[in-house]
């Protein structure tokens, strides 16, 4: 304070009255104050940083690494700045007005540090969720959840500020918006119909991060980046990113596809359409040439035979096969189709559900049909589920089976599949972590699933001729592959078509029409010639 008063008289003693040198040493202390917060302000921040970064590095948990990502104790640093102005501003000047407002200004500094600090807090325990989320396979978000919270403390911190500022208390300014309700709610309109919606998605687990959607009234189709409480990313498969409220999932219908890629099947739905004119009744000489087709000569050679007793018990001889039963060459290649499919079918370790007539009462137990390799995999207490009916060894209770032994089996498709357990490591938040999963035990590889729907049916008969449709599933559910698969299945059905007597129809091409036009101009000319000779 002395040093102050010296320097004070010596700038007097050049000549500057009193309010010229209380101006120039007003700022000149207000340079070295602003210079040393500065200094300190990133002093204190690196010695916090060293001493935090030096104590979580030697933990083994990843939890405590997203306090360092989200530079948690950084704010902390904007204290010593601000303590320095509050006491340092009385050096500065002597005006009671200009003290007052430079520490009101301080301490609303201090709350919006304050607030840096708790918005860093929330990051870095949803950061923790997501960890802990992954490791537990949960589907629950809570970002939202975070966004209120920062809302909730945003408001609370200007309602503070004001106070300080205009010196009242927090309560009369609260009193005061109460009057500008209408305006608050017009305002947060958007933020307060996406909590709501935000809850009833969390609630019903609609959408999850990773999710794939479609929204067709908004062009949307693509996998979710990221929900906040406002927005939902999509990012399209066109690489284009979408943003969308998040209360469009609610107004909006939409179609969510990762119960397909759960399932571990993508549909295969498509018709090739057969010429009319193509279909006929087998021949002999036909039946001998389809019983030398691998995928239907146990089903013609069988059915040929029902065939023929019936014919012989009803006196049907040939060769007019309209009066009895016959085959066509449409019903065989259905057959085909369906017998070159299965071939290819992924088989997973599993069991089927069968009916039992018990009291009268028809009900369905999962039948086990190799019990002793089925038993090898648990111990003796796997015997107080099991239950012989008909000479079948079943489960009695399925429901109570899978809370003894989630890790073996799961319930899927109206199936139960044996499981096998993975460790897979992935990076969440910079952070790698390892989680279980359990996936289904192949025994068979193959195109297409043998636990979903497969149907080889005809549809209604339309101009362009007999739609045969394909519905099967492929067994992968990854785009590229999805294709090819399809791809390939329809090459080879397109292709073995003809071995059947069947025809493909398809609209006349140019090409066709000057096919005809020129065969028609050979033949007027030989009808020509030979008139005139």
């Amino acid at each position: 304070m002395n040093e102050l008063l010296d320097f004070r008289d010596f700038l007097i003693g050049l000549g500057l009255n009193s309010k010229q040198t209380e101006i120039f040493q007003g700022i000149l202390v207000a340079i070295i104050f602003i210079i040393a917060s500065v200094a300190l302000f990133y002093i204190t921040r690196f010695i916090i940083q060293k001493i935090f970064k030096s104590i979580i590095s030697k933990t083994k948990t990843d939890y405590d690494d997203i306090l360092i990502k989200e530079k948690v104790f950084d704010p902390v640093s904007h204290i010593v700045p601000a303590i320095i102005f509050i006491i340092g501003v009385k050096y500065a000047t002597t005006n009671p007005i200009i003290i007052q407002l430079v520490r009101d200004l301080t301490f609303v500094y201090l709350i919006f540090a304050f607030l840096i600090v708790i918005f860093r807090i929330l990051n870095t325990l949803n950061g923790i969720y997501e960890i802990y989320s992954k490791k537990r396979n949960l589907s629950v978000q809570i970002k939202q959840y975070i966004q209120v919270f920062k809302i909730i403390f945003s408001i609370a911190a200007i309602i503070f500020a004001f106070s300080i500022l205009f010196h009242k208390k927090p309560g009369a300014i609260l009193a005061g918006l109460g009057a500008m309700t209408a305006v608050l709610l017009l305002i947060f309109k958007d933020s307060i119909m996406s909590l709501v919606a935000s809850v009833q998605i969390s609630a019903y687990k609609l959408v999850k991060v990773g999710d794939w959607i479609t929204i067709p009234s908004k062009s949307v189709d693509g996998d979710i980046m990221d929900i906040s409480l406002n927005t939902i990313q999509i990012r399209n498969f066109d690489k284009t990113i979408s943003t969308i409220p998040t209360y469009t999932l609610i107004q909006e219908p939409f179609i969510n596809w990762s119960g397909m890629v759960q399932s571990g099947g993508r549909r295969i739905k498509r018709s090739i359409y057969i010429d009319m004119n193509s279909i006929q009744l087998c021949t002999p000489e036909m039946i001998e040439k389809f019983k030398k087709i691998k995928f239907v000569s146990d089903y013609v050679t069988k059915t040929q035979e029902q065939i023929d007793n019936w014919n012989i018990t009803n006196k049907i001889e040939p060769p007019i096969n309209v009066n009895g039963r016959a085959q066509t060459n449409l019903g065989i290649f259905r057959k085909y189709i369906e017998n070159y499919l299965r071939s290819n079918f992924r088989e997973f370790k599993k069991y089927s559900k069968q009916n039992f007539i018990i009291d009268n009462k028809v009900v369905e137990y999962f039948v086990i049909d190799d019990p002793e390799e089925f038993k090898k995999d648990f111990d003796s207490n796997i015997e107080r589920h099991l239950e012989i009916i008909e000479e079948k060894v079943v489960i009695k209770n399925v429901e109570k089976f899978l809370i003894q032994y989630p890790e073996k089996y799961i319930l899927e498709n109206m199936y139960l599949y044996k499981t096998e357990k993975e460790i897979e490591e992935v990076i969440v938040k910079g952070a790698k972590i390892e989680f279980e999963k359990f996936n289904k035990i192949t025994i068979k590889e193959g195109d297409f699933s043998d636990d979903l729907t497969l149907l080889i049916r005809q549809l209604k008969p339309q101009d362009n001729g007999l739609p045969l449709e394909v519905y099967v599933f492929a067994s992968s559910t990854e785009w590229g592959k999805y294709e090819e698969i399809q791809s390939n299945l329809f090459d080879h059905i397109f292709a073995v078509l003809p071995e059947f007597g069947l025809r493909v129809f398809q609209q006349p091409s140019s090409n066709d029409f000057h096919s005809f036009v020129t065969g028609e101009q050979k033949n007027t000319t030989k009808d020509t010639i030979t008139n005139k000779q």
